[in-house]
């Protein structure tokens, strides 16, 4: 695609934006509402800013205009940011971590489901590729000093009797084959010499031609049904990477060698711009703000007979002081004039009626209070605003393309001639602010000569926010490179390599029947497509913008539940693949025997922490997370798990909103841990139900096709019927020891069966209804369900009550 292309396609976006701000605007304006009311709206909004993240992360991906890019990526992670609050309301106004889209609304934006699911933005780990390939180098060259290799398909051993036999069955296919070839010569040389002096009755030929007619007939049937079929998406087509996918990968690329270009001559624009810039205007600035201070101090000083007091670098400088009109004296007094005895007894008897009042409709008000819902403020709306506005205002109407998509000499030198003013201003402040103090001294002396006393200094206030919360932790390790700690780490094997996962090889279909279900007053259950949506929104986009885990609700700890097989490893390898994360495994299992003993263990905890967030994004991983917390452990269990017991939650808490750490834990049976322990540590938690119809039809038919098994033949629908009670893993696991190569091979001569897969199923556990029934009783129990059922139950006894009153009253 063209440089017009991705201009046309962020002007476009631009428009949408300022719709999507003005409908997110008026949301907020219109402060609480009824939940139902409410709902469609976040709905709505939440649509909107996932196909504008969609459109904003192709035009980041592939716009060369290195200055046009950073505003690109101020609306990228503003629009991120607010997808995450907006869904942590629809979170609080549902009280479930699930949200479904609403139908109305994907009617009205002409969005398909599969497009309201976010995606991932590929900056991630584009702009991270160097780092992230090095970091994995490392891993590798120090695993293989240990001695640890990557492991290698094992030679086949024979026995002499079973090479013998291979031999001899390829030595006489080898004599069979010449054989076959030299029965066919002499064939063909007998039909020669024949005479064929007979002619072809007209019967034969016109048998002949109708058998032909009859195959072409039947094979042009067949090829227009099956191109109709393709047409309207009844057939999948043969699974072969198109030539127009790969050139268009081959532009992309293309686009982004000469993105790299372009950034990097902006970079050295900035540094030789600046240079220029310093040496023609650096003595003249200097000057002209000093005279500027000057002039304005004797001014000062001739009107008010006293010096001026020069605020401080933080407070603003000279700038600050050459706004300051007046001293705010009168608005001061106003704010703070005493109430009259009228007005207060007014006050009074009016918040003794409000009281009265409200406790009579006491009821009334909690039902109102139960019934609306107000959304929180956000940290990104006005930021996206603000960059629009400066993006239409600057480049929306601009053509770069004469330049190629170069970056602007003029916008440069404007914000650097800012930039050195200010580096300038701050140092003349600082001359100024002593020599004032000299003057000052000089005229507290004469002052003190004519007999005044000398007026004390004030005592420099402090200005800024609140005080971090956040406490200095002792340095166990302050004398050690990163390197090194990242090493040992390594060798203990507590940072561990994965295996490069997608989140879209999560395979599973959307519960498209959810929205429909709640406006019903039901609780619909999940599909896989909602599990993977859920894990995007709560794990993959925080981790990977530190703006957007800076300022947007902060998930410290996840929980992944579910059965054998259902993806719980692949959840955790796909969050660390698409951010680009390192992967620190505090498993129970792997981590007995190391670093033992009361001070190994904080120095364990000390070293996965510091270097977490040294080499953030990080993920802390736990397999088997409910065994911290069982009551009793097993005598045959010699792994130690109630070694991190009392430290989990200290980990969890350590992690704050500027550290891009995740904590996820993962396990099969979660209810045989001490509940409240265990929710202790995991803010959300995401159960994987058992895989619905859709999801392993989806399932069946990608992989079938992809291996190039897929026929009409085979009853998919059927199959998935019968593999309901088995786990995704499971199913995959049935698949590859089915098509096995010699399989592949027959597959143009026999086609594959049902029947073949659910054979080998036969001899695979499945998820028994028993397993099932006690992750339902456990679900019930987890802090969200339990608050939404607590919230639905007391709305209901308000109403009952209001009834009862109302029926006592008539």
């Amino acid at each position: 695609m063209s440089n017009k292309t991705y201009n046309d396609l962020l002007c476009d976006t631009s428009e949408l934006i300022v719709e999507a701000t003005q409908a997110d605007e008026a949301v907020f304006e219109a402060g609480s509402a009824e939940r139902s009311t409410l709902q469609p709206l976040l709905s709505e909004l939440r649509i909107r800013y996932t196909v504008l993240l969609s459109r904003l992360d192709a035009v980041y991906d592939q716009l060369l205009q290195p200055q046009k890019r950073l505003i690109v990526k101020r609306l990228l992670e503003a629009c991120l940011g607010r997808l995450l609050e907006i869904k942590h309301d629809l979170v609080e106004l549902h009280l479930s971590d699930f949200t479904y889209d609403d139908d109305e609304s994907l009617k009205k934006l002409a969005v398909t489901p599969q497009e309201a699911e976010p995606c991932i933005p590929q900056y991630f780990v584009r702009e991270r590729e160097e780092e992230i390939e090095k970091r994995k180098i490392f891993i590798t060259d120090t695993l293989r000093k240990l001695g640890y290799e990557t492991p290698k398909p094992k030679p086949l051993v024979l026995t002499e009797q079973q090479a013998v036999t291979i031999i001899q069955s390829h030595e006489r296919a080898r004599q069979g084959r010449l054989r076959g070839q030299f029965m066919k010569e002499i064939r063909l040389l007998k039909e020669k010499g024949r005479d064929q002096k007979g002619e072809m009755s007209a019967s034969a030929a016109t048998a002949i031609q109708r058998v032909w007619r009859g195959f072409v007939a039947r094979r042009d049937t067949r090829k227009r049904k099956k191109q109709e079929q393709l047409l309207i998406g009844m057939v999948l087509p043969p699974y072969s990477e198109s030539k127009a996918i790969a050139r268009s990968e081959e532009i992309k690329d293309i686009r982004r060698n000469l993105q790299k270009e372009r950034d990097s001559e902006f970079q050295e624009a900035l540094v030789k711009i600046e240079e220029q810039l310093r040496a023609q205007n650096e003595t003249k600035i200097n000057e002209r703000i000093g005279d500027e201070l000057r002039r304005w101090i004797s001014e000062y000083y001739e009107r008010t007979g006293k010096l001026p007091e020069f605020p401080t670098e933080e407070a603003g400088g000279s700038r600050a002081m050459y706004s300051r009109q007046g001293t705010g004296v009168d608005s001061n007094l106003s704010k703070s004039s005493p109430v009259s005895s009228k007005d207060s007894k007014k006050s009074k008897e009016s918040k003794d009626k409000k009281n009265n009042k409200f406790e009579e409709n006491k009821n009334k008000y909690e039902i109102d209070d139960l019934k609306n819902f107000n959304c929180r403020s956000s940290s990104f709306l006005q930021d996206m605003v603000n960059a629009n506005e400066e993006y239409e205002d600057i480049w929306k109407f601009k053509d770069d393309e004469a330049k190629h998509e170069k970056y602007d000499k003029d916008m440069i030198e404007r914000e650097k001639i800012v930039k050195i003013e200010q580096e300038i201003r701050n140092i003349v402040d600082e001359l100024m602010r002593s020599e004032l103090e000299l003057l000052q001294a000089a005229f507290d002396r004469d002052r003190a000569h004519k007999g005044k006393k000398s007026k004390k200094p004030q005592k420099k206030v402090r200005r800024g926010g609140k005080k971090s919360k956040k406490k200095k932790e002792k340095d166990l390790t302050p004398d050690r490179t990163t390197e090194s700690l990242f090493e040992e780490l390594v060798t203990n094997g507590i940072i561990r390599p994965y295996p490069f996962v997608k989140i879209d090889d999560f395979i599973g279909e959307k519960s498209y029947v959810g929205s429909e279900m709640r406006n019903q007053g039901q609780e619909p259950l999940p599909c896989l497509g909602d599990i993977r949506q859920l894990v995007k929104e709560y794990c993959i986009l925080p981790l990977g913008s530190e703006t957007v885990r800076a300022n947007s609700p902060l998930v410290r700890s996840v929980l992944l539940s579910g059965p054998s097989g259902s993806g719980k490893k692949m959840l955790v390898h796909a969050i660390c693949s698409e951010t680009g994360a390192m992967l620190f495994d505090l498993t129970p299992a792997n981590i007995v025997g190391k670093y033992p003993g009361k001070s190994g263990l904080i120095m364990l905890i000390h070293l996965v922490m510091k270097v977490s967030r040294l080499l953030q994004p990080s993920v802390i991983w736990m397999d088997e997370a409910e065994k911290p917390f069982v009551k009793k452990v097993p005598k045959t269990d010699k792994t130690d798990p109630k070694r991190l017991k009392k430290d989990l939650v200290k980990i969890i808490k350590g992690i704050f909103p500027e550290d891009r750490v995740l904590f996820v834990g993962t396990s099969r049976t979660p209810w045989d841990a001490e509940q409240k322990l265990l929710f202790q540590c995991y803010s959300k938690v995401i159960q994987i139900p058992r895989a619905d119809y859709g999801s392993i039809s989806l399932m069946w038919r990608t992989k079938l096709h992809k291996a190039g098994a897929l026929s009409p033949r085979l009853e998919v629908s059927c199959l998935s019927r019968v593999c309901d009670s088995y786990t995704i893993g499971t199913l995959h696991l049935a698949l590859h020891s089915v098509l096995t190569t010699k399989r592949r091979l027959q597959l143009r001569v026999r086609a594959l069966t049902a029947q073949e897969i659910a054979v080998q199923l036969s001899s695979l556990e499945p998820v028994y209804a028993e397993q099932d029934a006690a992750a339902e009783s456990w679900w019930l129990k987890t802090p969200m369900e339990r608050k939404r059922q607590r919230h639905l139950q007391r709305v209901l006894e308000l109403e009952q009550e209001n009834e009862e009153r109302a029926a006592a009253g008539k």
